[in-house]
């Protein structure tokens, strides 16, 4: 997975849980000051390839979707883990936070929250 790739589905992720994370952070050109360009990751006035401070700014979503990736993949130890350091990272990334209180309460092996095992919903069979 690219940079560039790896910041996309950060930004998405938002998007699609519906949760009220902070904004997307911004990243600023150490040579110039100028805010990148999050689709080229690179400095519109210097040309500076930034690509690794975006991988730095948006670690912690880069994790929280590796995260996921990881649970529907059944590894409920190796998301734990990315949602750990994901948190460590950006610790207002809301749908993180969330998603590591639910697994830590009901374990890594716990069905998604709000559903069971079976994929019924409610409490009565």
């Amino acid at each position: 997975m690219s940079a560039v790739d790896d910041v996309e589905a950060a930004e998405a992720v938002v998007v699609s849980q519906g949760s009220q994370a902070p904004e997307a952070p911004e990243v600023p050109c150490p040579l110039c000051r100028v805010p990148a360009d999050p689709g080229t990751l690179r400095c519109p006035s210097c040309r500076e390839d930034l690509s690794v401070l975006f991988r730095l700014r948006y670690a912690g979503r880069i994790d929280y979707n590796r995260a996921l990736q990881a649970l529907t993949a059944g590894d409920g130890a190796l998301a734990l883990g990315l949602l750990h350091r994901a948190v460590a990272a950006e610790p207002g990334l809301r749908p993180a936070r969330e998603l590591l209180e639910s697994l830590s309460v009901a374990g890594p092996a716990a069905p998604a929250p709000g559903g069971r095992e079976d994929g019924r919903e409610g409490d009565t069979p």
